[in-house]
């Protein structure tokens, strides 16, 4: 039997929230779903769910994780059952037959059958995921639905509409050939008691695998709320912060007799706000260039000297700290691992690493914004929340940078940034809904952001887009390591 030991406060309950932010799946995968490891991913869905503003959902979507990891798991045994009895589960005269007996013979000898199962590499798999509308339930198992399992679940979904609550169920509901046939329909009047429908349960098959998934509308009352702070943000996004000490050492390299352009342009562009910064005054005269070359170009030295004068109204000035600083270091390496990354896969032939570089120095812009905001940006969302009596959590979620893409994206579309940057911003973390045109361009951000956070440890390598993967020729995770190292080695050159 496998073993593992269930306590969730032993696992950094971090990962589950950085998940959630990240729109990264949670996957947990088993063989024989022992109790303890059961109840492990029960706990997992509990903090997963608060983390997505459902806690009141919890009992319900845990009693449908419960059903729906035991049929995954019953179907496993059914397999291993019906070949050692040498019956074809695709045949209906075999599938009668097993399934007449299926329930005595192994009920009394279960542990034979899980080991068997284990040997056959028969797995269960949960995974949870947020997307930008939506969160996903899913209970994968590699036995593909057979046509006869698959005939008798839709007759159950069709059936749900016959009852009324649990005990009207139990009452009307008879069925011995697999079980009394009641949890899938004790299932779906959970989900109606949450405001879900049969439409939210889907079952299918895929890759070898059944599919098992439950999809639910993201919070509207809290992603509204939330949204609406963007605005309020937004409106009041007057000053651009800028870490001192880095403004200092630019300005010395503006002073020089003979300013070297290319070193100053450099500098600059290791340094994502005070990049933004010299771009948010170039789009007010073209709005298509997303290059740190073209925009100096495009300003001239004097008013580059102007924009980075510590007078300047736009700027605000911060001291350098380590959590803050995290920020700037993590958009530059992200940004250097993009270019070098569409450089070494020739993704250069559609975008130019110079677009790609700067498109990605900015994808988290708007963390470092929110995470610096000035005291009348905090004042006014105070306010605002006071005013329209808003749940204290909404501010929690807010400055914890939840939908940040979204409100990246409106305030980089009032500035009248290109559409490849805003993308770069709404899409880099789901690159699945990225537009067509710039479907290349977030692989390659998404790619160089997982490389950071692998290298942080806060998502594993299970938790990588599949496809993206797949584009970079990345199959394994000793592949995906080694570049990594190699990212890792060609930065510190750089620094």
């Amino acid at each position: 039997m496998e073993k593992f030991e269930s306590a969730l406060q032993k696992v950094d309950k971090e990962k589950i929230k950085n998940a959630v932010k990240l729109h990264a799946p949670i996957q947990i995968t088993t063989y024989t779903l022992p109790r303890n490891m059961e109840l492990y991913m029960h706990e997992v869905l509990t903090v997963f769910l608060k983390e997505c503003h459902y806690d009141n959902f919890s009992e319900y979507l845990n009693f449908c994780l419960g059903e729906l990891l035991t049929n995954s798991k019953k179907a496993n045994t059914k397999r291993v059952f019906f070949a050692e009895n040498k019956l074809d589960i695709n045949d209906p005269k075999d599938y009668a037959k097993g399934m007449s007996i299926f329930r005595e013979q192994t009920f009394g000898n279960i542990d034979h059958y899980l080991t068997e199962q284990k040997k056959a590499g028969l797995y269960v798999k949960l995974i949870l995921q947020t997307l930008d509308d939506k969160i996903l339930i899913e209970i994968k198992n590699n036995s593909v639905l057979c046509k006869f399992e698959e005939k008798r679940i839709q007759e159950k979904l069709n059936s749900v509409k016959q009852y009324n609550n649990e005990k009207d169920v139990i009452n009307k509901v008879l069925d011995q050939t697999e079980g009394a046939g009641l949890g899938i329909i004790i299932m779906m009047l959970m989900l109606q008691k949450i405001g879900l429908s049969k439409e939210n349960y889907k079952i299918f098959v895929k890759d070898g695998e059944t599919v098992t998934r439950i999809e639910i509308p993201l919070n509207q009352k809290i992603t509204l709320d939330i949204f609406s702070l963007y605005d309020v943000f937004i409106k009041n996004q007057t000053t651009i912060p800028v870490i001192g000490e880095n403004l200092e050492q630019l300005n010395k390299l503006l002073a020089q007799k003979n300013p070297d352009v290319e070193k100053i342009i450099d500098f600059i562009s290791r340094d994502v706000t005070l990049s933004f910064l010299m771009f948010k005054n170039s789009t007010k005269i073209d709005n298509n260039i997303s290059r740190i070359s073209k925009a100096f170009e495009l300003l001239g030295i004097e008013k580059v000297k102007q924009i980075y004068n510590p007078k300047n109204k736009e700027i605000r000035i911060i001291s350098k700290k380590n959590d803050i600083n995290d920020y700037w270091n993590h958009s530059y390496a992200v940004a250097f691992y993009s270019y070098n990354l569409a450089r070494q896969f020739g993704m250069d032939k559609e975008f130019s690493p110079e677009d790609i570089y700067f498109c990605a120095l900015l994808h988290d812009l708007p963390c470092i914004l929110i995470q610096n905001a000035s005291d009348e940006q905090k004042k006014a969302i105070e306010q605002f929340c006071r005013e329209l009596n808003f749940e204290d959590k909404v501010q929690d979620c807010f400055y914890a940078n939840e939908m940040y893409n979204k409100g990246g994206v409106k305030y980089f579309e009032q500035l009248n940034f290109p559409k490849k940057i805003c993308s770069a911003v709404d899409y880099h973390n789901n690159p699945d809904s990225a537009p067509t045109e710039f479907e290349k361009l977030i692989a390659v951000i998404y790619l160089a952001d997982a490389f950071q956070y692998y290298e942080k440890n806060i998502i594993d390598y299970c938790q990588i887009n599949e496809t993206v993967l797949k584009l970079f020729n990345i199959d394994s995770e000793e592949k995906f390591l080694m570049i990594s190292k190699i990212l890792c080695s060609q930065i510190k050159k750089k620094q």
